[in-house]
């Protein structure tokens, strides 16, 4: 579990270094959400859980602030819940799940800035909807894709 946290905060990292900031403040792709995915879909929620907390709350001691902090905590917590939730339906593919867990991010964040700074940042909920909601298809995607390549049998890979 701490390598594959190790890798999340890698990939995050790196993945900071491309700014998205143009579409709308703090959209990020995601990508090291794909290690919660392919966890939750190879039936280790609490590890996904454990997982995802960690690097969220490291990545927010390392590079982060308080206030960052209990944006990404909302956002993480709703939308790995809401993955875990889907993912045993059975009714959703990765990348159907992984959408939903990026669209929950963002109206998680949105609900927490509403909190913090007030009612008008309810006007970038559309923006964070269908950002979240390409990231997530691409974080599924490529989810799906490391599904294809784990062998069965292996626990991790």
């Amino acid at each position: 579990m701490a390598l594959l946290c190790a890798v999340c905060m890698i990939v995050g990292y790196i993945e900071s270094l491309f700014e998205l900031s143009f579409i709308a403040p703090g959209v990020k792709i995601g990508l090291s959400n794909a290690v919660a995915c392919v966890l939750i879909f190879y039936g280790d929620i609490k590890g996904a859980f454990a997982v995802n907390i960690s690097r969220i709350l490291l990545s927010n001691l390392l590079f982060g602030s308080p206030v960052a902090l209990v944006f990404a905590l909302a956002g993480g917590i709703l939308s790995l819940a809401a993955m875990a939730i889907l993912s045993k339906s059975r009714w959703f593919s990765v990348v159907g799940v992984s959408i939903a867990g990026g669209a929950l991010h963002n109206a998680a964040q949105c609900a927490v800035g509403m909190f913090v700074t007030g009612f008008g940042v309810i006007y970038y909920l559309p923006v964070l909807l269908i950002s979240g909601m390409l990231c997530g298809a691409a974080v599924g995607t490529l989810s799906a894709l490391v599904l294809k390549r784990i062998k069965k049998g292996e626990k991790y890979v």
